[in-house]
């Protein structure tokens, strides 16, 4: 009774050894890409042409917001957000939504996480305008707001 027992795992671990690998690679293949190109600032702001420039365009934060666009990938809006002074809060994500934030929270799409300084490129929608949302997930709050016009 114990060898046909013995043989029916030796077999089923011989077939988990085959087929978990290749779930893996298969997953790791199918997963969401990265959020972009990792752009540093300085790299923007030296082979990029400024589209658009506000000191004015949060709600509630005084953030200089820079707009580019590189030569190379004329289709792709840089921004580079630099606040005043520090944000104190917890984790801050930043997102791009293509109507208003208090619309469906779901159509808002992760642009990456909070650095000032950092260069993010922005998921642009056909009409070329919507807002950039700060969100502290650990607090559960929208941050703040920033209505961008049409860049184009």
């Amino acid at each position: 009774m114990i060898q046909p027992l013995r043989t029916v795992h030796c077999r089923a671990f011989v077939a988990l050894t085959l087929v978990l690998p290749a779930i893996l690679f298969i997953g790791l293949g199918a997963r969401r890409p990265l959020l972009g190109p990792s752009v540093h600032a300085s790299d923007v702001a030296d082979a990029g042409n400024m589209v658009w420039e506000s000191s004015n365009l949060w709600q509630k934060l005084a953030i200089r917001s820079r707009f580019y666009r590189k030569s190379e990938r004329p289709q792709d809006i840089y921004v580079v957000l630099q606040p005043a002074q520090d944000l104190h809060e917890p984790d801050l994500l930043l997102y791009w939504f293509p109507i208003g934030p208090a619309g469906d929270a779901l159509q808002g799409k992760l642009v990456g996480p909070f650095t000032p300084g950092k260069a993010f490129v922005l998921p642009l929608n056909e009409g070329h305008a919507g807002y950039l949302v700060l969100l502290s997930p650990a607090h559960q709050t929208l941050f703040d707001t920033a209505k961008v016009e049409k860049l184009l």
